[in-house]
């Protein structure tokens, strides 16, 4: 092989090399952009989670101190009938003929 074959397979060579470089550095561009999206979309994600949870607990109090008004009122409507039925009997019994 002469010198000037062994050149210009040297410079195909160099070119091709030339070639995969800047493909690959397209290639790594797009991984970067495509990181960085799903970047944003993971800390989107994560935001979501962090007021999902803040608003279940915030629900979860509402329905505890709503469960309790509901008990207050249970045991207020219980004394009421008690204290019903109590005047009733006593009512039967004073005003007996």
């Amino acid at each position: 092989m002469s010198d000037k074959d062994l050149l210009v397979v040297i410079s195909e060579m160099l070119r091709k090399q030339d070639q995969h470089s800047e493909l690959l550095s397209k290639q790594t561009e797009m991984i970067n952009l495509q990181t960085q999206s799903l970047e944003k979309i993971g800390s989107s994600l994560n935001n979501f989670i962090e007021i999902s949870i803040n608003q279940f607990e915030q629900q979860q109090k509402f329905n505890e101190k709503f469960l309790e008004k509901i008990d207050v009122f249970g045991k207020v409507i219980e004394n009421t009938t008690n204290l019903e039925e109590r005047l009733k009997k006593l009512e039967a019994t004073s005003f007996k003929p």
